[in-house]
């Protein structure tokens, strides 16, 4: 069998059949990130259709962040305290190296944390916060978990949003979120964050879905492939089997 595998009528399904297999694997991945990019634009686009609604009815001071307050958009009104500012340090925006800067901001029902924006580098000096009572527009964020190896670092900077540890420190009852800031706003009248030296920090992304669609069409690739491989042991199979049908009535008669 192995020598009528070396026939060039073989070897050149052989090379149909590489063709075949690497043209199906590379189509099914191919739809599968298309599946993936379509699950990620539908999970935004979700996201973006979600109405805002004011923080304290989403969320309390103290519970759980739940799943489905990444990217939520909600507003909030209150005042901010920039004696605990943080400045949370070694973070990127479009190629640039900087920091965080996060502001307590007090509510009539808690304390929240709000990424006002990132600033260039690591600042010895925090920008102010606007004073008097500041309405802000933006989505929801988790915390981050504690650098624990992490060298110490001098007030006000940090390596991480660790609301575990705010919370020991700041006055008051603490939310279990982190609000991104688009917008702040005093008196009707909006801010520049540029003014101060910072820009927006956009939302992270979310966790998204596969397309169904997608995904099928590339599982479907991959049958196919698996279908020309099968087909191919098939045919070699049943024509070696047939070889040795023909050569065994001649090794009879000589015997």
């Amino acid at each position: 069998m192995s020598a009528g595998l070396f026939r060039p009528r073989w070897i050149g399904l052989f090379l149909i059949l590489v063709s075949v297999v690497v043209a199906c694997t590379l189509l099914g991945m191919w739809q599968l990130g298309v599946a993936q990019d379509k699950g990620r634009a539908e999970a935004v686009s979700a996201a973006a259709k979600l109405q805002r609604e004011p923080l304290e009815q989403v969320t309390r001071p103290h519970s759980d962040f739940e799943a489905d307050f990444s990217n939520r958009p909600v507003s909030a009104v209150g005042t901010y305290d920039a004696r605990d500012q943080i400045l949370v340090v070694d973070r990127r925006l479009d190629g640039r190296v900087g920091s965080w800067v996060v502001t307590p901001l007090r509510t009539a029902q808690g304390t929240i944390a709000v990424l006002r924006g990132f600033t260039d580098g690591t600042p010895t000096t925090l920008p102010d916060p606007p004073s008097g009572t500041v309405t802000i527009l933006g989505t929801l964020g988790p915390g981050e978990s504690p650098q624990v190896d992490a060298a110490p670092l001098p007030a006000p900077q940090r390596p991480a949003i660790d609301l575990a540890a705010l919370v020991n420190e700041w006055p008051g009852q603490l939310y279990n979120v982190v609000l991104l800031a688009s917008s702040e706003s005093v008196g009707g009248t909006a801010l520049d964050p540029s003014a101060s030296g910072l820009s927006r920090v956009p939302p992270p992304g979310l966790p998204s879905h596969l397309n169904i669609q997608n995904a099928a069409y590339a599982v479907q690739w991959w049958v196919f492939g698996l279908f020309a491989v099968w087909m191919f042991v098939k045919i070699v199979r049943a024509e070696w089997l047939a070889e040795r049908q023909h050569v065994a009535p001649k090794e009879e008669a000589h015997a």
